[in-house]
């Protein structure tokens, strides 16, 4: 028998079989860096301006619900910046923050000016004035 054949019968792996199942860990390929092997990085959509301006009026106008006029002015820039953000029947997550916030700021005016009118109607406020 000759030798290939009795590699072939040991079920032995040649010589240059044995190199690339079994690569050296000397020998290292850096890879070629360039524009192909670059990968694509994603692109974030940019975020409006105006739903972010909706989110901070609505947050605004939590805060001063308790003063009418303040909540009422920040609560109507909410909704109006939150309905001018939205593209294509979407809305983006800070516009729907803002349009959530900004109603139950108006929810909330309605109820303590309710509450008012209950209880300067029953005596318990006065209407004030110093003279």
């Amino acid at each position: 028998m000759d030798q290939e054949n009795q590699k072939d019968y040991n079920n032995e792996p040649s010589v240059e079989q044995r190199e690339d199942t079994y690569p050296d860990t000397l020998k290292t390929e850096e890879p070629s860096w360039n524009a192909q092997n670059v990968a694509p990085q994603q692109v974030r959509a940019s975020q409006s301006t105006m739903a972010l301006a909706s989110l901070v009026m609505g947050i605004l106008s939590l805060v001063t619900c308790c003063c009418i006029y303040g909540g009422f002015i920040f609560a109507s820039l909410g909704i109006l910046f939150a309905l001018l953000s939205r593209t294509e029947d979407k809305m983006e997550g800070y516009a729907k923050a803002g349009l959530i916030t900004s109603i139950i700021s108006f929810v909330l005016m309605f109820l303590l000016l309710m509450v008012y009118l209950v209880l300067m109607a029953g005596g318990y406020i006065d209407r004030g004035g110093v003279f």
